[in-house]
């Protein structure tokens, strides 16, 4: 995903001193629950850091993978070329189980974080919203996507991010959460109206980040980033099922069966017409967005 975006989430907790935020939430109980979740924030940018590590890894072998099947299939049943597609297929999905693992430590450290801010008064103070995306996140790449999602959700329904910097990032994990829930149903076999949906709420999502970030003046490539990803999600879209598994997917993109992921519709969410965005239309090969 996007690094500049990545950084957005975690650096105002990493860099951000611990006796700092104890002057900032007072003194007492208040200060003591701070400084515990200063430490632990410090320690969830550790494991993520690990987790990001396990990923690609994870990934690397989903590569493996995907040229794997791609032989078998042109093979004509070759049995040796079937025997190592099964067994790159396996490590991969080995990979991602510790990838997933390590995440959802990342997840519940911040989920612990959470909810010591909670306690100390100061949920809606920036940090801990930050966190709370950041929580969202890794819960998503831990495979939780229904979970990450739904938290992404409740920030734009009860108006926490509203009209913040904040509040692109958080549309652009939700955007990137139905992406991979639509692509991990469609590998699952779900019903086609669920992916479908899943998939026109990330693109509905991707297209309003684009017109908004060309409307704000911002740098051209990161419009050209965001129209590059309703392309991926059109891609996805518009392959037939077979060729969704034989093309590789987004580094953080997680594996798992996505159950329970059920977009809504409801205040907050600013949906585009279902309708790419000039420039984002289906032109040959898919370049950087992710």
């Amino acid at each position: 995903m996007n690094q500049r975006r990545n950084r957005l989430l975690w650096t105002a907790w990493a860099l951000v001193p611990v006796g700092l935020l104890a002057f900032h939430y007072g003194p007492g109980q208040r200060a003591s629950r701070a400084e515990q979740a200063g430490a632990l924030v410090a320690k969830a940018e550790r494991a993520r850091s690990e987790a990001e590590a396990l990923q690609s890894a994870a990934h690397a072998l989903h590569v493996t993978a995907v040229a794997a099947r791609a032989r078998a299939a042109a093979s004509a049943g070759d049995p040796s070329l079937h025997r190592a597609a099964l067994e790159a297929v396996a490590a991969e999905e080995a990979a991602y189980a510790e990838s997933a693992k390590a995440w959802t430590g990342v997840a519940d450290t911040l989920a612990s974080a959470q909810a010591l801010l909670s306690e100390t008064g100061e949920s809606g103070a920036p940090q801990a919203r930050e966190v709370r995306v950041a929580k969202a996140a890794a819960l998503v790449r831990a495979g939780e996507v229904a979970a990450g999602a739904g938290e992404l959700e409740d920030m734009l329904a009860d108006g926490t991010c509203a009209d913040t910097p904040l509040e692109s990032a958080v549309r652009e994990e939700l955007a990137t959460a139905y992406y991979h829930g639509a692509r991990l149903q469609r590998l699952a076999g779900r019903p086609e109206d669920e992916w479908r949906d899943s998939a026109r709420h990330a693109r509905e999502q991707f297209r309003y980040l684009a017109e908004d970030a060309r409307a704000r003046g911002e740098p051209a490539g990161r419009v050209r980033d965001l129209e590059r990803n309703v392309e991926l999600v059109l891609d996805l879209e518009q392959s037939a099922g077979d060729q969704v598994a034989l093309k590789v997917k987004p580094k953080d993109c997680p594996s798992g069966q996505c159950n329970g992921l059920a977009p809504r519709k409801g205040k907050g969410r600013k949906p585009g017409d279902g309708t790419p965005s000039k420039g984002a239309g289906m032109q040959g090969e898919i370049g950087d967005g992710w």
